[in-house]
């Protein structure tokens, strides 16, 4: 009998990661490069990593781990659309390979099988939080890898207490703080389990801290450099935040808090709830044996990482007085999903394990209506839901992209109903509990029937969360898709200039700075163009004697006399100028000068 359970487990692990696999692929099928800050700002560093010329671009910063790990790509080819679609499949390689630390994990946390383990691993990775990532080249998949195995290196840290591991879970948290800025929040959270860790074995513990200090120091200035070889500033992407904190109402944090607790709930179907239910009641177990172990460290850190995303949104400029309204910021997930990948897993285990404690499921539910009631009546009234939406940053909630109102309306909106203009929260909130509120009739039934076996219970929740989920994935996608396409702007004159200064590569292309009409979009499209330019180095500012000069019709290389501008242009009022010089009279001479609209005379 339990060889036959235990087979039909390891089945279910093949089929299990097979699925995982076929939606992150499906997902990342056709994707192209989209954010010109957080994904050219990032994989960038790789070039510096390698002693390549890089352009200087404009962006707040970004941490360079992700960038250095894709930086042997460069060495194979130095054109950038080949060069993102294969840091598209590093992305499909690390998610999937964070499959078995999330397996090992799971067997450590919630005492299943090894091959049950690599079915909630698998389940994880193919839920909207995670799968949509498979369409971006952003940093979050190698944090996730990252996080995920210093939270293995921790549980084993527990168990069988050594130096070795003390270093190791010390190096994985400088690691990802090297990956992302906001991961100094991990350092902190794994520095106070240390702490707490020193009732157990206060010599290791204090080693740890130690080596964790230096470690995050390191990694700091390590990544604080990286940014000054790309970006003429310091480092801003996370300045301001202690004074928006101080200076913040409290009533913006009951939107970001209960707002980040729904995206979570309805991005898992409800299963981080359970996860968290579970952690917490194994947490208490700790607190009464006076310890705090393996699931104080997921608590601590997955409780860090939502304190600082809700913070760090929850004022009166993100949610109401921009300029250019975001609903994302609402409901961001992205920075905490990572961490939470745990939370999620002790909720898949539960449902393979077919939990049915009473109160483990009565206090899920008390927990999901209380985050719904406040989203639903407080939230989402004040919430621009027709404002700007990025899917990568609200992964776990695109997946009802189709239920958002197609035009903006008056605020406070309505309180959410089927039909209204903020439909989505409702239909969102009642869709992604479908999955557990069959896992609590099955429950419930199974006390009454005992032909309804802890098997059943365990296949019919389990297969029902891993097809919701991935159906969710791929019904995201479509947003996703159409976010790309948004930003897809490859113009032919960009595969014009591309091969001209493959054959002239000796031409020297610069950017003009002082088109002032266009100076709020100046950032963005000098991004792109220095992206789309590579390997040829685009200038930050122009001179005479340049031969490319990226402008505007009436900007500075328009007094230049003998100048050309291009027909074509890279974006609605930007400008391609060919200067007066060896270059122009080449292309002249050979006809290979694109259509010209004007020159100077």
């Amino acid at each position: 009998m339990f060889r036959r359970v235990d087979r039909f487990w390891r089945i279910a692990a093949v089929v299990s990661v097979v699925v995982a696999l076929a939606i992150n692929v499906y997902i990342a099928w056709g994707s192209n490069l989209s954010f010109m800050y957080d994904e050219i700002g990032t994989v960038i560093h790789g070039r510096t990593a390698l002693g390549l010329d890089s352009p200087q671009l404009n962006t707040p910063g970004y941490y360079p781990g992700w960038g250095v790990l894709l930086a042997p790509l460069w060495l194979v080819t130095s054109n950038v659309f080949t060069f993102y679609k294969m840091a598209i499949v590093v992305g499909l390689m690390i998610s999937m390979l964070t499959i078995w630390p999330l397996s090992r994990v799971a067997v450590r946390l919630s005492g299943v099988t090894p091959g049950q383990g690599v079915v909630a691993g698998a389940i994880v990775m193919a839920l909207p939080p995670r799968a949509i990532q498979a369409d971006y080249i952003l940093s979050e998949r190698l944090v996730t890898l990252l996080v995920v195995v210093a939270t293995l290196v921790a549980f084993r840290l527990w168990e069988r207490p050594t130096y070795r591991g003390v270093l190791l879970l010390s190096l994985l948290t400088g690691l990802a703080l090297f990956s992302h800025a906001r991961m100094q929040v991990f350092v902190a959270a794994v520095m106070l389990w240390l702490v707490l860790f020193l009732v157990r074995r206060w010599q290791i513990a204090l080693v740890g801290l130690v080596a964790t200090g230096v470690l995050a120091f390191a990694a700091n200035k390590a990544a604080l450099w990286f940014h000054a070889q790309l970006v003429p500033w310091k480092f801003i992407q996370a300045q301001g935040f202690f004074e928006k904190v101080t200076h913040a109402n409290p009533r913006y944090w009951v939107d970001t808090f209960a707002g980040e607790a729904w995206t979570q709930m309805i991005g898992s179907f409800g299963v981080v709830i359970v996860g968290l239910v579970v952690v917490i009641a194994a947490f208490w177990k700790e607190l009464r044996a006076r310890q705090v172990g393996p699931a104080g460290f997921v608590l601590i850190a997955a409780g860090s990482m939502y304190v600082l995303s809700c913070l760090n949104w929850g004022n009166e400029y993100s949610l109401f007085t921009m300029e250019w309204r975001r609903f994302d910021y609402w409901i961001y997930g992205r920075y905490i999903d990572p961490v939470f990948a745990v939370l999620v897993l002790a909720g898949v285990c539960a449902a393979i394990q077919a939990v049915r404690s009473r109160a483990v499921l009565v206090w899920t539910w008390i927990i999901v209506a209380g985050i719904s009631l406040v989203t639903i009546l407080v939230v989402a009234p004040d919430a621009p839901t027709w404002a700007y939406t990025t899917p990568a940053h609200i992964p776990g909630a695109i997946p009802w992209w189709w239920a958002l109102p197609d035009g903006q309306f008056p605020q406070p909106g309505p309180i959410p109903s089927f039909t209204n203009d903020n439909r989505f929260w409702l239909i969102a909130t009642l869709c992604s509990l479908v999955p557990l509120a069959i896992w609590t009739l099955l429950a419930a039934l199974s006390r009454v029937s005992p032909r309804l076996s802890d098997r059943v219970r365990s296949v019919v929740v389990t297969a029902l969360v891993l097809v919701v989920g991935t159906a969710g994935s791929a019904v995201a996608d479509v947003a996703s898709n159409e976010f790309h396409d948004h930003f897809n702007r490859d113009t032919p004159v960009v595969g014009e200039l591309r091969s001209i200064l493959a054959e002239h590569p000796e031409a020297v292309v610069a950017y003009d700075n002082n088109c002032p009409r266009r100076r709020s979009s100046m950032n963005s499209e000098r991004n792109w163009l220095m992206w789309w330019m590579l390997p040829t180095i685009v200038k930050r500012q122009w001179e005479w004697g340049d031969d490319i000069v990226f402008s505007c019709p009436n900007g500075e290389p328009s007094f230049v006399t003998g100048a050309v501008m291009l027909r074509e242009r890279p974006f609605p009022l930007a400008t391609v100028w060919i200067l007066p010089g060896d270059l122009l009279d080449s292309l002249r001479e050979s006809g290979e000068l694109p259509e010209v609209a004007r020159t100077v005379k």
